[in-house]
């Protein structure tokens, strides 16, 4: 194992091991860097592989990381490397005294669990995706001390596949507003991404990958670009090459190449999304959407599917509208609707940012985080009740 980074941390109420089995940056990535970032009343320490961006962006965070490769559990080939991983990672958790392990996602969950069992520490699962029941099933989660479902979608689905109500905690993922830039210059950034300033942008941030539907935000661009010539959708993010080939032959298909742009992964979405007139998630399926916040954050109005915990943060008619998934003519027309009707989409954006102030601050989220942390550790006492009263 490598150790990057700071190697001695500030006391605190305890210290928890974040544990990431990918460095690609998404959305479970960066609400873990938002978490580590505002984390005070416990020690953060990052178990991940040792890739950038994912390592370079926490040690700037002034954490401490420890670089391990995961093996994939259920892989025929990494079968010998699991035992290994194991043991390297109940190691960690003695060497560095951690108190808490909180597995940023359920692919590693069986692993973190086994190595907490060793080490006799609580484990805690974050749940980001609507999982099936199989999965559920084949990666342990029944038996995490705690699962902590992001959206009442999910955990609603945990319950469903016969995880114990008592061990879900909701757990809503939060932004820190001080952090983004009141004012954007717009020209500037729309001169750095060659966007001529006489386009309507509109666009979308996330990983490329199938669940997200780009294909048919595509498709919503070429029933769009006829009655709105000028449109530009602009994609943030990299990932699967494989499903990043489909996207652009579809473009090239569909005869949108001067309408669509691929800007390729972002440290700082911030300044693309400012130059945004529409924001759009097109997406499959979805545990939350940390991107609707962060569009909502810049007062931009939404355009989203109906799934998972979408509708737990867009309001259909006063934040945003909402449409049903793998339907590009109806995000056709909901773009194009707000597109006509500037005043009434300036009046979502703005209620979106207040909906982001007033139910996801990163402040809130932590402190949260922090009291479960105490309950698990014994610090306080376990909450009881019905896991949906727990926010």
């Amino acid at each position: 194992m490598k150790l990057v980074g700071p190697t001695e941390v500030a006391s605190g109420s305890g210290r928890v091991l974040y544990l990431q089995g990918v460095a690609s940056i998404g959305g479970a990535e960066r609400d873990l860097l938002a978490m580590i970032k505002a984390l005070h009343g416990f020690d953060p320490i990052v178990v991940c592989p040792n890739q950038d961006p994912l390592v370079s962006l926490v040690r700037d965070v002034g954490v401490p990381v420890v670089c391990m490769n995961m093996p994939s559990w259920r892989k025929v080939k990494a079968l010998p490397l699991i035992l290994p991983a194991i043991y390297r990672l109940f190691r960690i958790l003695v060497s560095h005294k951690i108190d808490v392990l909180h597995i940023n996602d359920l692919w590693w969950a069986p692993i973190g669990l086994a190595a907490s069992r060793l080490a006799g520490i609580p484990c805690i699962t974050h749940v980001r995706a609507d999982y099936t029941p199989r999965h559920i099933r084949h990666y342990r989660l029944k038996a995490c001390q705690i699962c902590i479902p992001v959206s009442k979608a999910l955990g609603q689905s945990l319950e469903r596949s016969g995880v114990d109500p008592a061990r879900i905690r909701l757990l809503y993922s939060g932004i820190d507003l001080s952090r983004i830039a009141e004012n954007h210059d717009s020209a500037a950034i729309k001169a750095q991404y060659q966007i001529d300033p006489g386009r309507v942008v509109i666009g979308s941030v996330g990983n490329l990958q199938a669940v997200k539907g780009y294909e048919f935000l595509i498709r919503a661009i070429a029933h769009i670009k006829t009655a709105i010539p000028s449109i530009l959708c602009v994609i943030v993010g990299g990932g699967d090459r494989p499903y990043a080939k489909t996207l652009y032959a579809l473009v090239r298909e569909l005869d949108v190449s001067d309408h669509v742009v691929f800007a390729g992964f972002c440290d700082d979405v911030y300044p693309l999304l400012s130059v945004m007139d529409v924001f759009v998630l097109a997406s499959i399926s979805e545990g939350f959407g940390i991107a609707l916040l962060e569009a909502m954050a810049l007062n931009k109005p939404v355009v989203a599917t109906s799934v998972g915990g979408i509708p737990e943060v867009v309001i259909h008619g006063e934040t945003g509208l909402l449409v049903n998934e793998k339907d590009s003519l109806a995000l056709a027309r909901a773009i194009s609707h707000l597109l006509a009707n500037r005043e009434q989409a300036a009046a979502m954006g703005k209620r979106g940012r207040e909906r982001v102030e007033a139910c996801f601050s990163i402040k809130a989220s932590i402190a949260r985080l922090e009291s479960l942390y105490a309950e698990v550790l014994g610090q306080t006492p376990m909450k009881t009740g019905v896991w949906t009263d727990h926010i």
